[in-house]
């Protein structure tokens, strides 16, 4: 879609208006122009979320918003090709899970997963095990509001299909590694003109090649100079069964003093994965100590990347390419290894310490 700002004006910034106004964000008159009022609602919403806070409604954010105008009772829910997706299934999931029944991960997708633990509420409860989440199971539902709301708010498990018990065990195991961008889409640019893809596409690859002695079996979620929008990396993350998937881009900012490391895990307003959380911090630690850069901290956000896919995922942001002196640094190939040596050494120490657990 096309990103949707502030100036912009039409049916598309009415329908926005209505659902912040739908969601408390008070904008008030849904006049259809998107004036500094909407901009502010927008960027709470991105705020309270975890996605980029730019005031602006692109693809994610607009994804973000559909999914959360749903709410318990406004639709049917039940197992569909596409999957239905939106806050209502986030609910439904976290109170499965908080009667014993596994809906898989916390992600607001109805899948088959959520159908099984839907149909196994059913049967226990007395109802018609179909799998459909309309008036009776809602019924069911509220009936247990007590035991609901006093464990609504819950972690979630470690998001891996394949646990990893010690380092020995990365042979033969999937890891996915996912370049920023691509092709038409940059991403950043420096000031000297430096595009944030191409260096991605460089630390990825020498990221693959660390590991693959290992003996890891390393999966691109893209090729070489190419497009493919995040809907399609992420089928084809869920596709592969991976045990891992590292996302790398660089920061940027419009202050070219900023500098500094960060890392980025899965979290929802009432969930967060517990092994990206883990492996975030130990990326970033590495990044911290080899590359002597300014502690940026890990953030747990709401990034489609990290919410919609199957296994454990971290997003990395080494250095910011928009400080002159970082982006001269990322022009050359020793710094570019010292990055990868971090973000390896950074997965090898959480898996390690997985394995001790």
């Amino acid at each position: 879609m096309k990103p949707i700002a502030r100036k912009a004006q039409g049916y598309e910034v009415s329908d926005i208006q209505q659902r912040l106004n739908k969601l408390e964000y008070k904008i008030l008159d849904a006049d259809g122009y998107f004036g500094y009022k909407t901009e502010e609602a927008v960027k709470q919403f991105q705020q309270d979320r975890g996605l980029l806070i730019d005031g602006v409604v692109g693809e994610e954010t607009w994804a973000e918003l559909v999914e959360a105008t749903y709410f318990i009772g406004d639709r049917t829910l039940y197992l569909s090709t596409p999957f239905q997706s939106g806050d209502d299934i986030k609910t439904i999931q976290l109170w499965l899970r908080s009667l014993g029944f596994n809906p898989g991960p916390i992600d607001g997708t109805y899948g088959p997963k959520t159908e099984e633990a839907v149909k196994s509420f059913q049967f226990n409860y007395g109802i018609d095990e179909d799998g459909i989440v309309s008036f009776d199971t809602i019924k069911a539902f509220y009936k247990l509001a007590n035991v609901l709301e006093a464990n609504e708010n819950v972690e979630l498990p470690l998001k891996k299909p394949h646990p990893l018990s010690s380092i020995d065990s990365i042979v033969g195991k999937k890891i996915l590694l996912d370049f920023g961008h691509g092709g038409s889409d940059t991403g950043a640019v420096g000031p000297g003109g430096l595009k944030e893809s191409l260096v991605c596409e460089d630390i990825g690859l020498l990221v693959g090649d660390l590991l693959a002695m290992l003996g890891a079996k390393i999966i691109y979620t893209r090729s070489l100079g190419k497009t493919k929008d995040i809907s399609r990396r992420i089928a084809l993350a869920n596709k592969e069964k991976a045990s891992l998937l590292i996302s790398i881009h660089l920061n940027h900012s419009t202050n070219q003093k900023a500098e500094g490391s960060s890392t980025y895990y899965y979290a929802g307003p009432k969930n967060f994965s517990v092994a990206g959380k883990k492996l975030a911090e130990s990326i970033l630690a590495e990044l911290i100590s080899q590359l002597k850069t300014k502690d940026c901290r890990s953030h747990g956000k709401n990034f489609n990347i990290l919410r919609l896919t199957k296994m454990t995922a971290v997003l990395i942001e080494p250095v910011f390419i928009t400080n002159p002196t970082q982006e001269k640094l990322l022009k050359k190939s020793d710094f570019k290894q010292k990055i990868a040596y971090a973000i390896f050494d950074g997965l090898k120490k959480y898996l390690e310490k997985a394995a001790e657990a």
